[in-house]
C-alpha cells in the first residue's frame, strides 16, 4: 500500500477519572493509578512530506515552546533519529486545547506525530516500538497512541485499556491565563492529605462488570461518578487561589467537578448537555474558559 503525502490528524485531549499517587519512586517520578478518558474536543494537526531531512514546524499560538521543548517536533526528530534518517516533514498545529492545563494537549500532539509520520513514512512500525519511543518523551504520551478508556501505572506510562466509560457529556472550566507546571505541583504534595485509597481498583471493576452492575444496580455512571478522585487536588488548589472559588460555582450549579491531570482546569460530566450548557454560560459571562464536548469511544 502506498504511503500517503497529506494528513490531516486529530489530537484528542484526556481528562483523569481517577489519579491516586501510590509512593515517591527512586528515580524521583511518582508510582500511579490513573484512569484516563479520551475526549471528542482535541488539536488538529497537517503532515506532509518534506525534501531531504527537515523538519519544518509551523503554528501561530505564542504560548507554545519552540523546537526541542514542543513535544510535537521532539516526537518527529526522535522517530527520524531512531527509524526514518533522511526523511522529511511539514508539520503544522491548529491549537485548540489550553496549554499547561492538565488535559494533556503536549501529549497528544506528540502522540499524533508519532502515529501520523509513521503512516507517512512508510515505516509500518508496531505499536510497542511506538509505545517505547512515546514514553522517552512523556508519561502523558503513550496513553494517547491507545486512547479510549485505559488504566495508567507507573509514572502513567504503562497502558492497560479498558471497557468505555458510559456516555457522557463533558464540561471544561479553565482560568484565563492559569498554567500549572506538572513537576511544581508533585513538589507541592502534602502526604498527609493523600488517603492511599482504593478507589481506582473499584472503579475498574464496575467497568469491566458493567452489564451486569447497570441491570443489577441501576445507574452505574452515578457510581463510577462517586469514585473519580485526583490526589493532586489539594496542591493545585494551593498553588491556584482561584480554582477553588471556580469548584464552588462549579458545585452550586448542580455538577461534581474534578481537577484533571495536575490542572488547573476542573471537569465535570452530564448525560444532559442542556444542564452543562446552562453551567458553561454562567461560567463564560463570570469570564471564565468553558468548553463543552464529549467523551470519545
Amino acid at each position: 500500500m502506498l504511503s500517503p503525502k497529506y494528513m490531516e490528524l486529530h489530537a484528542p485531549a484526556k481528562i483523569n477519572l481517577t489519579l491516586e499517587i501510590l509512593y515517591r519512586r527512586d528515580d524521583g517520578y511518582h508510582q500511579l493509578r490513573t484512569v484516563l478518558q479520551e475526549l471528542a474536543y482535541g488539536d488538529t494537526i497537517f503532515l506532509e512530506e518534506a525534501p531531504g531531512m527537515r523538519l519544518d514546524f509551523f503554528f501561530a499560538d505564542p504560548r507554545l515552546p519552540l523546537g526541542g521543548a514542543n513535544l510535537a517536533y521532539r516526537a518527529a526528530a526522535l522517530l527520524q533519529e531512531s527509524y526514518a534518517p533522511g526523511r522529511g516533514a511539514r508539520i503544522s498545529l491548529l491549537k485548540k486545547i489550553p496549554v499547561a492545563a492538565g488535559l494533556g494537549g503536549g501529549s497528544s500532539d506528540a502522540a499524533a506525530v508519532l502515529k501520523g509520520l509513521n503512516r507517512l513514512w512508510g515505516l509500518d512500525l508496531s505499536l510497542n516500538k511506538l509505545h517505547g519511543l512515546a514514553a522517552r518523551l512523556g508519561s502523558d504520551v503513550p496513553f494517547f497512541l491507545y486512547g479510549g478508556t485505559a488504566l495508567g501505572e507507573g509514572r502513567g506510562d504503562i497502558i492497560h485499556p479498558l471497557p468505555p466509560f458510559p456516555h457522557t457529556f463533558v464540561l471544561l472550566a479553565c482560568l484565563p491565563q492559569a498554567a500549572l507546571a506538572t513537576p511544581v505541583v508533585y513538589r507541592t504534595l502534602n502526604w498527609e492529605k493523600i488517603k492511599k485509597g482504593e478507589k481506582t481498583g473499584t472503579f475498574i471493576r464496575l467497568l469491566k462488570e458493567r452489564p451486569e452492575q447497570e441491570n443489577r444496580n441501576g445507574d452505574l455512571l452515578e457510581r463510577l461518578l462517586g469514585l473519580m478522585v485526583n490526589d493532586l487536588e489539594a496542591a493545585a488548589f494551593n498553588l491556584v487561589k482561584e480554582l477553588l472559588p471556580l469548584k464552588e460555582k462549579l458545585r452550586q450549579l448542580g455538577l461534581a467537578p474534578l481537577l484533571s491531570g495536575s490542572g488547573p482546569t476542573l471537569f465535570a460530566l452530564s448525560r444532559d448537555p442542556g444542564k452543562l450548557s446552562v453551567a458553561k454560560e454562567r461560567l463564560a459571562a463570570e469570564g471564565y474558559g468553558a468548553i463543552l464536548t464529549s467523551l470519545a469511544h
